[in-house]
């Protein structure tokens, strides 16, 4: 007897019809596409929990920088308002599209009353309230998900007082 002979009859080879083999086929179309639809959601749920955790790190980095009254950062500019942007985008580097992708609007409310409408764009001075919101558009990866919900805006606001870096109610 032969090699191959032997080997034959150690390890019988099994022909399925044809029939069967593409019902294994389909069997697997079925379940794999469910089973990849349910690893790759798990998958898009934790980059959506991630990119809603760096959102309100932003928000809080942002509102952070504000409360000090400093207006001196990284950027070329003594502006105070473009430098609390500035530490809010750099907080959401993490996000993909980095800083630009996210809208950084700073809000004040005055002291001593706190009068609402807020003025949006200004810094305010010691005492003052202040709110930093960070919004960022996530776009999912998963072509079945993305096709059900495109994307999802996450804002994220923190509000402080600023500090008494000046007597409360006067200029900076």
């Amino acid at each position: 007897m032969t090699t191959r002979g032997l080997w034959r009859r150690v390890f019988p080879l099994r022909r399925g019809s044809s029939s069967e083999r593409s019902q294994a086929v389909v069997e697997f179309a079925l379940v794999g596409s469910i089973f990849f639809t349910l690893v790759f959601g798990v998958i898009d749920t934790a980059r959506l929990f991630e990119s809603w955790i760096t959102v309100q790190h932003a928000a809080r980095e942002g509102a952070r920088y504000a409360l000090t009254g400093r207006g001196d950062c990284d950027i070329a500019s003594d502006n105070r308002l473009a430098c609390i942007e500035y530490n809010a985008k750099e907080a959401a580097m993490g996000l993909s599209g980095g800083p630009g992708a996210v809208d950084v609007t700073v809000r004040m409310w005055a002291y001593p009353d706190y009068a609402d409408p807020p003025t949006e764009g200004s810094a305010g001075v010691a005492c003052d309230n202040i709110e930093v919101e960070v919004e960022y558009d996530h776009h999912f990866m998963t072509p079945v998900i993305s096709a059900i919900v495109p994307d999802i805006m996450l804002s994220g606001r923190e509000r402080v007082i600023n500090e008494p870096f000046g007597r409360c109610g006067g200029t900076q």
